[in-house]
């Protein structure tokens, strides 16, 4: 029932003339770690940039009233102008390249800040198929929801570590958001 109320609310905003919430997404494809990998240092957090520069990024498609989903300076996702109770699907497509057969790779988001700061973190997997050859993860999304100011006025920090030395290319993020 809740739903369908949300959705008459939205239809009567829009004939009062007022605009209903609009869903979006934005894609962020980077440019330098093509040209220069991020080295992963052995069981390190690794902060992974993203310059937005890419030849695929698409911010054409933000949702209402935003007009960024990152800070391409950091590669830090800035979640400010969206709304408490908005809620964020995040792809990143990335190749981590291990230095030895087996590593296990880890990623997750910083979140917050001070000492309302806090992590998301994942285990991605092990990678067994070789060393020295690169593993390409673009499939895999996760979720972030603006529950609280901490999270929605502070930077997100993507990260990966990685059980042995190795490097990554970071192709980029794609983030979809939907509206409360």
């Amino acid at each position: 029932m809740s739903i369908r109320n949300d959705l008459l609310q939205k239809i009567l905003t829009a004939i009062e003339g007022g605009s209903a919430s609009r869903d979006g997404i934005a894609d962020y494809n980077d440019t330098t770690t093509a040209v220069t990998p991020i080295t992963l240092i052995a069981n390190a957090w690794t902060t992974i940039t993203n310059d937005g520069a890419g030849p695929f990024t698409n911010l054409a498609y933000l949702p209402s009233g935003v007009t960024e989903l990152m800070d391409t300076t950091t590669g830090a996702f800035d979640f400010s102008e969206l709304e408490l109770g908005d809620n964020c699907i995040i792809r990143n497509d990335f190749a981590v390249t291990p230095n030895t057969n087996n590593a296990l790779l880890e990623l997750r988001y910083q979140l917050g800040t001070g000492a309302g700061s806090y992590t998301q973190e994942t285990i991605i997997g092990r990678l067994d198929s070789g060393s020295g050859q690169p593993y390409r993860f673009s499939l895999i999304p996760q979720m972030i929801y603006m529950g609280d100011l901490n999270t929605k006025d502070n930077p997100v920090i993507l990260q990966l570590r990685l059980s042995t030395n190795g490097t990554v290319i970071n192709a980029g993020s794609a983030i979809g958001v939907t509206k409360r």
